[in-house]
């Protein structure tokens, strides 16, 4: 069974905050810990992560390992927590796909400010 992964997010974000809270809502076995980049225990907790630029991308880091990940190459390993997402597991194996999902992620996350009008990512 894989050790719990520790997710750090951008509070300010709105999209951001959705997608936390999407994960949290999936996550059925408590294997995903999403702490806000704000909250005063993230570095008690993930000391890896000091230094770190956590306000323009999603950090994570296994809390079995202490290995630290961002943006896309997070999908595997929360697709290994979520029973649902098993089928990820095979696609984001192939070299390439995780660098190609995360470009396309942030064109999308580009879009969809211009449409709404929001200041995008820093």
């Amino acid at each position: 069974m894989p050790t719990p992964l520790l997710l750090a997010y951008d509070p300010a974000c709105t999209l951001c905050c959705r997608l936390a809270l999407w994960l949290a809502r999936r996550d059925q076995r408590g294997l995903l810990l999403i702490l806000s980049v704000r909250d005063p225990d993230l570095l008690a907790l993930a000391p890896e992560l000091a230094g770190k630029p956590v306000e323009k991308e999603i950090y994570g880091l296994d809390l079995g390992t202490r290995e630290v990940r961002a943006g896309a190459d997070l999908l595997r390993p929360i697709a290994l927590r979520l029973p649902a997402w098993w089928w990820l597991l095979l696609p984001l194996g192939i070299p390439g796909i995780p660098s190609f999902a995360n470009q396309a992620f942030l064109r999308w996350s580009a879009w969809r400010f211009r449409r709404t009008g929001r200041l995008p990512l820093a």
